[in-house]
């Protein structure tokens, strides 16, 4: 994956990509191809406690998001502590992002990252989520990451192909082991709920959109198709940055 001097010479402006799909689809074995081809692509490291540089970033957003979570009273259950890791992630990640555009990397690839985090959400979380008092906080994170991602690469496969690969390896997964019509259901739902969001996503700012069927394509044909495109999004944000004189890294 080639990039030309003039692309590697600009600053703050990374292209912002997520690598979404269902268990089982490559997205581990992508993410480590597409890092193994360009250097200047960094995979960014999740919001984590145990890192004191995240720190102040859970210290920052919890507060403000506490009076979010105490909203629309339902009788369902109450949010998992992993549901509002993922809530401050959804409103904190860019600034970390920011900072992280200042290494010069061309681009800047997600794993389990925003879309995931909100389709999880959206599928699993509780009933108060999807309450009226909530529709704000939605909101809200749309129009935030829809500013924010440039691209989403988006990895599928046929259910069989999926359910064999969550069973054949070692990682644990909810549903391992389970019946395929049971493992297909919950795939299913993760499935509607990434569509749901990236419809969402699009009426704010429709991120390049790259979808491959992992049953059918091989991982070296897919890294060759992103790479293009990843050229090809870099050389818009370098051209807008130049027009414009500013940088269009979200603030």
């Amino acid at each position: 994956m080639q990039t030309p001097n003039s692309i590697v010479s600009r600053q703050n402006t990374p292209l912002i990509v997520e690598l979404v799909g269902l268990a089982g689809a490559g997205k581990t074995t992508l993410a480590k191809a597409l890092s193994q081809q360009n250097a200047e692509l960094l995979v960014a490291d999740e919001l984590q406690l145990r890192k004191i540089t995240h720190l102040p970033i859970f210290a920052t957003h919890l507060p403000s998001l506490l009076p979010v979570l105490l909203r629309s009273y339902r009788p369902d259950r109450w949010f998992t502590w992993e549901e509002i890791k993922a809530m401050v992630y959804l409103k904190g990640w860019p600034q970390m992002l920011k900072q992280q555009a200042a290494n010069n990397s061309t681009a800047i690839l997600l794993d389990h990252g925003p879309i995931f985090k909100l389709a999880t959400l959206n599928a699993f979380g509780p009933k108060r989520l999807k309450s009226p008092g909530f529709e704000g906080w939605w909101q809200e994170m749309f129009k935030l990451w829809a500013s924010t991602l440039d691209m989403v690469i988006w990895l599928e496969g046929s259910r069989t192909n999926l359910i064999e690969r969550i069973n054949s390896r070692k990682q644990k997964h909810f549903v391992k082991g389970k019946s395929e019509q049971e493992a297909s259901q919950f795939l299913d739902r993760y499935q509607l709920s990434y569509e749901e969001i990236l419809v969402n996503l699009k009426r704010y700012r429709e991120p390049a959109l790259l979808q491959f069927d992992t049953s059918h394509t091989s991982v070296g044909q897919i890294v060759d198709e992103v790479g293009d495109m990843f050229n090809l999004k870099v050389r818009e944000l370098y051209v807008n940055k130049r027009e414009t004189g500013v940088s269009i890294y979200p603030h």
